[in-house]
């Protein structure tokens, strides 16, 4: 706006105080109703903000429970988890008791050299090493770039044969250690050499390191040996001691050689808590709602999402989601989220849990609860429904990104409006400056007549005393 400072010099009338006093009040009416304006389209923004937030928590929770494994979680137990530890695969796990007695760990086979002078300088001999580790082969070039100890063990290391090469020093020499990378006797190593000397068995050049079944010029140190247990009295082995397919779902982890006990049970607690998280979540998101577009009746007010249509309309399909009975379950045990303790309470619309009568449904159908939340045959559950129910309203084109999106156009309009009404404003300041200006000379220059009169006057008055 323009600098008011000389109003009034020639009047003492048209001041720069009189002239925003008049600017104001043509700013202040426009002014209140923009800024009442903004602030209840930024209430609103901010209440849908909280009700996405409330909803993806929602979400959150209610997606632990839309998939089968959702609904199997299982617990396992070791009696003796010095002899072996247990995890499950819930999607392929049953409840079970089994016996294990270990025998044998599995464990990787390893050879050693005999003693050389030293690692980096004694030449080991020339020509093609070749490593067979469960009938892969590799060849390895030993040559005067490499026919050390030291330059043949990073050879090795380098070839990824399924060997690992190390040079270990005794104190009375050093011996290059061949160390298999699995273990079982299926992945023992075979080491035969093509040696320039002429001579492929002897005790000399590369020959030296040959291992093949039939000459054992490598010392074994370590035997290659497969994991021998019995599971309820059936001999099992296994090339690690990671045992696997045994039982659907389960794994041992054996450890030590001796006995143990181990159980698989449903773990209902596991998924009860589950559940409970959800319908958490789910009542926090109905005071959420209550917050944001309830209505006092005492008072007579509402809230800034009071009627709002996208609330309601939120509302109502997750009521018809979680109180609908899913295709294909009209003749199941369990056909809806009340037949397994979770009930809604009218009054307040939030969910009630009862977790013992869950609990109980859940360890007597156990596939129905499963096809009831997430599903069966292809068919959603309910808690599958209402996961893809809440992410479309969350989504980039949903409902609520679309409300938001049109309520910042509104504070972009009204910003628009504030710009607007500063230009007007700055024409008016000027426009009054200059009336005022005008009028502020205009007086000025009949002060100066007035002047200019009266000292006329003055100045006649004597003569006229004389005559």
């Amino acid at each position: 706006m323009a600098s008011i400072t000389s109003l009034g010099a020639g009047s003492g009338i048209f001041s720069s105080d009189l002239l925003d006093q008049l600017v104001n009040a043509e700013r202040k009416p426009t002014e209140a109703r923009l800024d009442q304006r903004q602030q209840r389209t930024e209430t609103r923004i901010s209440a849908y903000g909280a009700i996405r937030s409330a909803m993806e928590e929602m979400r959150t929770s209610m997606e632990k429970l839309s998939s089968p494994e959702g609904m199997k979680a299982f617990s396992s137990s070791s009696s003796n988890e010095s002899v072996a530890g247990v995890s499950v695969d819930a999607l392929a796990a049953n409840r079970g008791s089994y016996s294990l007695n270990v025998t044998q760990l599995a464990q990787s086979q390893s050879l050693a050299s005999g003693a050389f002078a030293d690692r980096d300088t004694t030449t080991v001999g020339s020509g093609t090493l070749t490593l067979d580790v469960g009938g892969v082969t590799t060849d390895i070039t030993v040559d005067g770039s490499n026919n050390t100890l030291e330059g043949l063990a990073a050879s090795i290391n380098d070839a990824n044969a399924g060997v690992s090469a190390g040079v270990v020093d005794t104190g009375s020499g050093f011996r290059l250690v061949l160390s298999a990378e699995e273990s079982g006797i299926e992945n023992s190593v075979k080491v035969s050499v093509t040696d320039d000397d002429g001579n492929n068995t002897d005790t000399s050049g590369l020959s030296q390191f040959v291992f093949d079944g039939t000459t054992s010029n490598l010392e074994e140190t370590v035997a290659a040996r497969d994991a021998q247990l019995e599971v309820n009295g059936i001999a099992i082995s296994r090339p690690t001691n990671t045992v696997e397919g045994v039982v659907d779902g389960v794994t041992f982890d054996l450890k030590s050689e001796g006995t143990s006990t181990v159980k698989i049970e449903r773990d209902a607690d596991a998924v009860a808590e589950n559940v409970q998280a959800f319908v958490d979540k789910f009542n926090a998101f109905q005071d959420m709602v209550d917050k944001v577009s309830g209505f006092d009746p005492e008072s007579g007010q509402g809230s800034v999402l009071t009627g709002d249509s996208t609330i309601r309309n939120i509302q109502s399909d997750l009521r018809r989601m979680l109180t609908e009975i899913p295709p294909g379950l009209e003749n199941s045990p369990v056909r809806m989220l009340a037949d397994v303790g979770i009930k809604t309470d009218p009054s307040t619309g939030k969910l009630e849990f009862d977790q013992a009568r869950f609990k109980e449904q859940l360890d007597a159908h156990p596939e129905a609860m499963t096809a009831l939340f997430a599903e069966k045959d292809g068919v959603e559950g309910i808690a599958e429904r209402t996961v893809n129910v809440v992410s479309n309203f969350l989504a980039s084109d949903g409902a609520l990104a679309t409300r938001t999106e049109g309520l910042n156009g509104d504070l972009e309009k009204i910003q628009e409006q504030r710009d607007r009404l500063e230009m007007r404003l700055e024409a008016l300041e000027e426009r009054l400056f200059n009336q005022f200006s005008a009028a502020d000379s205009l007086i000025a220059q009949l002060n100066s007549t007035g002047d200019f009169v009266s000292q006329q006057l003055a100045a006649l008055a004597p003569k006229s005393n004389q005559g």
